[in-house]
């Protein structure tokens, strides 16, 4: 019987010496795994500082015009939230969708914002406002590959397509035809939170005038009026033109301005010679002088 089997039989701690490299082995494994897993866990700490850090670069989404801004509240339009604007008049919604469409552009004029826009029409409205026009579109400052449209004929359809789209986070905003009927308090309070989840923000543009409660942190109105001509051609039309009210901002108040929008730059600008409560620029003065001032806007 040899020197090992003695060992062996005898309970000789050498009987256990040809198991401790495995342990060792082991035992590296393990701080090696440990080191990983510290590696990785910094790593996803690291990025989500960053994203944190870029999150509070980005910059507030308002409209550049310092006398409407100041009726926002203090970061501006809820950038992952539900807004609202409603036309003046039957016959306004285009021009609802106009002034719809340029806070949407103050949002992806935003240098970290590279996601593109949704819009979604509902055929009715269509059918009786017209079609969305690709070269009108650019003329109002959207390049055709910063947007993709969508027509739909039912209205659940068209609420669902966008609380998918703002769930996904693949969009910068979602526009969309509404009905009074179908968006009531309870679906756009899921748009709302749909807005959030995805960090984008979603415009709903109602087809019709009216109060009923939703959950958009702004509400707004808005009208057609006449353009100012440009100064070198008194006969051709000037600068898209609203008559725009805010009519509820949670944090902000209420106030009413006439508009243009200058797609070249992506800003608005108050109509000159307008004040921001009255249509008519002498509209607050007594007398009946004030009502045949005539016209202060040149038709285009």
């Amino acid at each position: 019987m040899g020197p090992a089997h003695q060992a062996a039989r005898s309970g000789d701690a050498c009987a256990v010496t040809p198991f401790r490299p495995a342990a060792r082995q082991e035992g590296g494994d393990a701080a090696r795994l440990l080191a990983t897993l510290r590696d990785h866990i910094a790593r996803l700490e690291q990025g989500h500082a960053q994203f944190e850090r870029q999150k509070s670069r980005a910059a507030p989404w308002l409209t550049g015009l310092a006398d409407l801004d100041r009726h926002l509240p203090a970061q501006g339009l809820q950038r992952a939230g539900l807004h609202d604007v409603s036309p003046r008049a039957y016959g306004d919604q285009p021009a609802a969708m106009g002034f719809a469409l340029a806070l949407a552009l103050r949002r992806l004029a935003d240098a970290q914002e590279r996601r593109p826009l949704l819009w979604c029409r509902l055929a009715a409205h269509e059918r009786e406002h017209g079609r969305l026009y690709g070269h009108g579109l650019e003329r109002l400052g959207l390049p055709r590959h910063r947007f993709v449209t969508i027509t739909l004929k039912k209205p659940a359809s068209l609420l669902w397509t966008m609380e998918e789209a703002l769930k996904s986070g693949a969009v910068a905003a979602v526009l969309g035809d509404a009905e009074a009927a179908h968006a009531d308090l309870t679906t756009t309070r899921r748009l709302s939170l749909a807005a959030a989840a995805g960090k984008c923000a979603a415009i709903l543009t109602f087809a019709r005038p009216d109060g009923a409660a939703t959950a958009s942190h702004t509400r707004w109105t808005a009208a057609a009026v006449p353009s100012l001509s440009p100064a070198h051609d008194m006969a051709a039309p000037g600068a898209p033109c609203w008559s725009v009210e805010l009519t509820r901002a949670r944090g902000g108040r209420p106030g009413a301005w006439i508009l243009e929008w200058h797609h070249a730059q992506s800003r608005f600008s108050l109509v000159p010679g307008f004040s921001r409560r009255a249509l008519h620029p002498v509209a607050d003065q007594d007398g009946p002088q004030a009502a045949d001032q005539g016209p202060a806007l040149r038709t285009g």
